[in-house]
């Protein structure tokens, strides 16, 4: 246990990142108190009463992102705000999706919602001296214009331009939302660090998250049926352990010196050998068509600043044996 004196807020608590925090958290002997926009959710507070710890140390908040003043009282007296709330938005209000709608649009309903959800709870944090302040983003917001061979988290931001001219509106909210970050937390001498996962697996402490993205594609997978790919694509996809990812949060906090931008991912891996690493444990009639061809050389990362909190991350065959293994026990009936 550490420094269990300390109380630190999850925004977001119910959320795939948000819950594991909470668990790392309860771990750890921190209080917590975690928000989510109804706190008496039947289908997501029991899962989180439920981690060891929780019923002595986590209290949890009904809050919404869009309303700075929710975040007073679960934030009053905390030592750190994990802003884990910020979810990709991938289409409009009325279901328009975001790479069909014009600038304006774009802005209006997918960037600002995230930009602006996040400084109501900074606010928040500001107004309750709370001085740590950790984010989770995206990798999204570490693409430049020009394709780098090894890209690190200082000097390869996104260009927003570029991203704004390809309609790519859901990344862009990532890198609008850090960069107005960056700028409060300066101005109002907030420490605020950064994480950039992209796809994160391992068992989900919430039913909803098994029953979403590649998750289900792998439950899917176990019994027989195609997943997410008709044909192995020839593009390639980083991956890290939702336990690992919560452990660098933590550890993120935890560091004094921690500040600014850090990779949250363990490495990228071509689509195709993913497969092969799957084709282990699920039915061969479940695989998608090889590629033909050669795969595109995958994302290369350096990952100096990541290693540097000092968290051992599980390597991309063990992520998925353990979520695989997870999934055939079918957790939650």
């Amino acid at each position: 246990m550490s420094d269990n004196d300390k109380t630190l807020c999850v925004v977001g608590a119910s959320g795939l990142v948000g819950s594991h925090i909470v668990k790392a958290a309860l771990a750890a002997g921190f209080r917590v108190n975690g928000t989510l926009r109804n706190a008496d959710d039947p289908q997501k507070a029991p899962y989180l009463m439920a981690l060891p710890g929780a019923a002595e140390r986590l209290t949890l908040y009904s809050a919404d992102m869009a309303t700075s003043a929710d975040f007073d009282a679960p934030l009053a007296g905390c030592d750190a705000v994990f802003i884990a709330c910020l979810v990709p938005i991938y289409a409009g209000r009325d279901g328009t999706p975001a790479r069909e709608m014009d600038e304006d649009r774009g802005w209006a309903e997918i960037i600002r919602p995230i930009e602006d959800g996040c400084l109501n709870i900074m606010q928040a944090a500001a107004r309750q001296d709370v001085k740590n302040v950790i984010v989770c983003s995206s990798t999204s917001s570490t693409n430049p214009r020009e394709p780098v061979a090894v890209k690190n988290e200082i000097d390869h931001p996104s260009d927003l331009q570029h991203q704004l001219s390809q309609k790519k509106y859901t990344a862009a909210e990532k890198t609008v939302m850090e960069a107005s970050a960056r700028a409060f937390a300066k101005e109002h001498g907030q420490r605020l660090v950064i994480f950039l996962p992209t796809m994160m697996l391992g068992p989900t402490i919430l039913p909803e998250h098994a029953n979403r993205a590649f998750h289900k594609a792998l439950a899917d997978m176990l019994e027989g049926k195609k997943g997410w790919h008709d044909t192995v694509p020839a593009g390639s996809m980083s991956v890290s352990h939702l336990d690992d990812v919560a452990a660098l949060f933590l550890a993120g906090y935890e560091t004094p010196e921690a500040s600014g931008r850090y990779f949250a991912v363990y490495d990228s891996w071509p689509w195709r050998d993913i497969y092969a690493e799957i084709g282990k444990h699920v039915p061969a009639s479940a695989l998608p068509a090889p590629l033909d061809g050669e795969p595109e050389m995958p994302t290369g990362f350096d990952f100096t600043r990541r290693d540097s909190l000092g968290v051992t991350l599980r390597d991309i065959p063990t992520t998925l044996k353990e979520t695989l293994d997870w999934l055939k026990t079918k957790p939650f009936g």
